[in-house]
């Protein structure tokens, strides 16, 4: 009884975790919408009393002798306060960029290299990146004109990765660090794709996120549907593009990969003049990078399949063959039948031939 109660308990707060997984996951897409002014459209012919807002870009006036750029609300005539766009990347080297650099490293080469073979580390590493990107994103979209401290805001989202990666170590964050690292992986091919072209790969700014999402989509269903393909790959996409953003941080500073991030993620009306207007101009050597990094994807995710050919799980076990090929919607089959079997029987007696598709995938041991 009271196992079969911790055993209930462990489900639910897995799920728990997976739906805020997924959660997280829309939360990143939302995050992205334009933070300009709005303004009032025309009104419906067929309901005149009903009022529409659309997104218009702020003005940018410069005055005749050029020492002077204002930024105004079209929807208000008045001046929008333009602040130093600070995002938490320092200048140059500073101490927030040295920071930055070493985490870029301390994550994405261990993932890259040896991904598959590091478990809790993997899925501790999943939802910390994923809660890191939206703490940062929320932050440079929300700071006023005065602006925040670049320490600061590297401190409150290496913070928020460190509360992820805690989660993540545990079993109950398991199927949500896989699941998030699934996606993760799918967000960084699209990304980099996106960031290949000056202004970004589609003039328009929102369709640049639907070709993201479809990248999440297909990262997250490779996940489920073939679970050692969707880890090689993603350990080798997410640690690719982590090593690409450290090797370009050195060579370009703040002004490669760095620069395309902030027009993709920024879109605060305080930083328009800064980010916006001023547009994204990717040096050569980032767009060698970008497309290096994704060139080295098949042959990092090849090399972790042969040089670590064990599953993803501290522990083997006889099924545990079987189950690295399984998708995890087989594995929730599994559970269902796990489940039904225990309630006829009432109890059930394990040998170490014969565990469950499950218990040998998400043993805590």
């Amino acid at each position: 009884m009271a196992a079969s109660f911790r055993q209930n308990n462990s489900s639910l707060l897995s799920g728990l975790l997976t739906v805020l997984s997924c959660l997280l996951v829309f939360l990143a897409l939302a995050s992205s919408v334009s933070c300009l002014p709005t303004a009032p459209a025309a009104p419906s012919v067929a309901f005149p009393e009903t009022q529409y807002w659309k997104r218009i870009e702020p003005v940018v006036v410069t005055s005749d002798d050029g020492g002077n750029t204002t930024v105004i609300d079209p929807s208000t005539n008045q001046e929008i306060q333009q602040g130093s766009a600070t995002d938490g990347g320092g200048i140059d080297f500073s101490v927030p960029a040295i920071i930055w650099l070493a985490f870029v490293f301390a994550v994405g080469v261990p993932l890259a290299l040896a991904g598959i073979r590091l478990w809790r580390a993997t899925t501790g590493a999943g939802i910390g990146l994923a809660l890191t990107a939206l703490v940062w994103v929320a932050f440079v979209n929300s700071i006023s004109a005065e602006g925040l401290s670049d320490i600061v805001i590297t401190v409150i989202s290496l913070g928020a990765f460190a509360i992820g990666f805690l989660i993540g170590v545990f079993n109950i964050g398991r199927m949500a660090g896989i699941l998030t690292l699934g996606v993760l992986g799918g967000f960084s091919i699209g990304i980099r794709i996106i960031l290949l072209r000056p202004g970004l790969l589609i003039p328009k700014y929102v369709a640049n996120w639907f070709v993201l999402a479809v990248f999440m989509i297909i990262g997250l269903g490779a996940m489920l549907y073939r679970r050692r393909f969707g880890l090689l790959s993603s350990c080798a996409a997410v640690g690719s593009f982590l090593v690409a953003l450290g090797i370009d941080l050195i060579l370009n500073k703040q002004s490669g990969m760095a620069a395309g991030l902030r027009f993709l993620f920024d879109r605060n009306s305080a930083h328009f003049l800064a980010i916006v207007h001023a547009g994204y101009h990717p040096p050569v050597i980032t767009q060698v990078l970008l497309g290096a990094s994704i060139g080295a994807i098949p042959i990092l995710a090849f090399a972790q399949h042969k040089i670590f050919s064990s599953p993803f799980r501290p522990v083997s076990t006889v099924s545990d063959a079987d189950t690295d090929s399984a998708s995890l919607v087989e594995e929730a089959a599994a559970l269902n039948k796990e489940k039904t079997v225990e309630k006829e029987g009432g109890s059930r007696t394990d040998t170490p031939g014969s565990e469950s598709l499950l218990s040998s995938r998400f043993s805590s041991s």
